[in-house]
């Protein structure tokens, strides 16, 4: 069988960063997107570069971490007095049964992405390889990151994670919350060398996987902390790394999936 597996969050700070590239280099992640609208995106992307020709490099969509790439004045209804974005839980906190739990302006969320994947091939000095969502969405968000995704003619994750071909992942082990001592409850390597997921039975399967290290900037950023070192130990266990060489797993990229639908 096929697996695509991703990490989540690169470039978000750069310690998860140097994760994700340890997850690459001795573990099994072959897809990682890029926070386009930190202001240390170009250091991390020079830290992943000699890896690009191994993985698909797309892009994590963001309007919830950091500041926009647009000046706050462009997109005032997604940001806080200080500029930054508002924060996953802050929009949440918008989104009522008045406006169907979707406050998010369209047009200045459509903006700030495009914006973000511009800036990300200015970066890269390509486009990305998929489009992808972080963290906070509505239908509004949806609609406009599949509306990018036609734009520059790119696979949207979503449709490929959440399509008939592809057999997603429940994301289990991250039911434990978010405080950070019940993090370290975090079992990802139990549920892939127990094939939680079914993947085995399956001919393509797909694992959304959130590595990285810690450093205090993280911490201002997501509430996922210690998931990212437990996610990281998991990807890279010589248990799962045996795992995949036992059932003869081919490791996936988005790139690979678009080439054949071409």
């Amino acid at each position: 069988m096929r697996l695509l597996v991703q990490s989540d969050d690169f470039g978000i700070t750069p310690a998860v960063s140097l994760g994700i590239i340890e997850a690459i280099k001795n573990g099994i992640v072959r897809n990682t997107g890029l926070f386009a609208n930190m202001s240390w995106a170009p250091k991390c992307v020079d830290m992943i570069r000699p890896y690009l020709d191994q993985i698909a490099f797309g892009i994590d969509l963001n309007v919830s971490a950091g500041r926009p790439v647009l000046s706050p004045k462009e997109v005032p209804e997604l940001v806080q007095e200080s500029g930054e974005f508002l924060t996953s839980a802050m929009n949440r906190a918008l989104d009522t049964e008045e406006n169907n739990h979707d406050h998010v302006n369209y047009d200045q969320v459509y903006a700030e992405f495009d914006a973000q994947v511009k800036r990300f091939s200015e970066i890269v000095g390509k486009l990305p390889d998929y489009i992808h969502g972080h963290a906070y969405g509505t239908a509004t968000t949806n609609r406009a990151m599949k509306a990018i995704a036609k734009k520059y003619h790119r696979p949207f994750s979503t449709d490929i994670l959440f399509g008939a071909d592809v057999k997603g992942c429940t994301m289990e082990w991250y039911r434990f919350g978010n405080r950070m001592e019940d993090q370290f409850q975090d079992d990802l390597k139990a549920c892939i060398l127990e094939d939680r997921n079914g993947f085995l039975q399956a001919q393509t399967g797909s694992l959304v996987s959130h590595c990285g290290y810690i450093d205090m900037e993280l911490f201002a950023l997501s509430s996922y902390t210690v998931y990212r070192i437990k996610d990281l130990e998991a990807m890279t266990s010589p248990e799962v790394k045996e795992w995949v060489k036992k059932n003869q797993i081919e490791l996936i990229t988005y790139r690979d999936l678009r080439e054949e639908k071409a």
